[in-house]
């Protein structure tokens, strides 16, 4: 769940909008391989996330957001594999990665907001019940009152989460450390 919390803002200086997939939206993650396959790249999506912003359009920094992923809407999209294979890279993604029956959800909760196009929202992201700090750019289109599309990245690494990146054959076929989370969402006002 997306969460926007301004306690110190007046109301009518916040706007709630409400975060949720709709067309035009998308949830990416991206992992590069190593070795033998060094130039590929898995490409994940997320297709279910709800969220809250709490958004003030003339002090974004008393903007909070809070967004929950559901770990077991993770797909692989590699279009590089075969079917049996991309089976393999989705057993290994919901179980030894995110470990999605035993931690059902991926937090994101934001802890401040620096300087302007492209925003810094500094937070909290939880994976597999470990949470570590991390700095998400953000570009937010603010032309309609109602709806702010929402644009940004983040680079995270899989062993902050605990993780080992995976690799078969011996070490000749791997994965990169680093994951690249990139995202266009749509808030709706409330």
């Amino acid at each position: 769940m997306l969460f926007l919390n301004v306690a110190a803002m007046a109301a009518d200086d916040t706007a709630v909008y409400k975060i949720q997939p709709e067309d035009g939206a998308s949830m990416a993650l991206t992992v590069a391989k190593t070795g033998l396959l060094s130039g590929k790249k898995h490409l994940f999506t997320f297709s279910r996330y709800a969220g809250t912003l709490q958004f003030n359009r003339q002090r974004l920094e008393h903007s909070t957001v809070q967004l929950s992923i559901s770990a077991a809407s993770i797909e692989c999209k590699d279009t590089w594999i075969g079917e049996k294979d991309r089976k393999k890279v989705m057993d290994v993604a919901l179980n030894d990665m995110l470990g999605a029956s035993q931690h059902p959800e991926i937090v994101f909760r934001s802890t401040g907001i620096q300087g302007s196009e492209p925003l810094q929202v500094e937070g909290e992201l939880t994976i597999r019940g470990r949470t570590k700090p991390v700095a998400v750019n953000v570009a937010v289109d603010m032309r309609q009152n109602d709806r702010l599309i929402v644009r940004g990245e983040a680079r995270m690494r899989l062993t902050d989460y605990g993780l080992k990146p995976p690799s078969t054959a011996f070490g000749a076929v791997g994965t990169k450390d680093e994951m690249l989370l990139i995202f266009t969402v749509v808030a709706r006002r409330e």
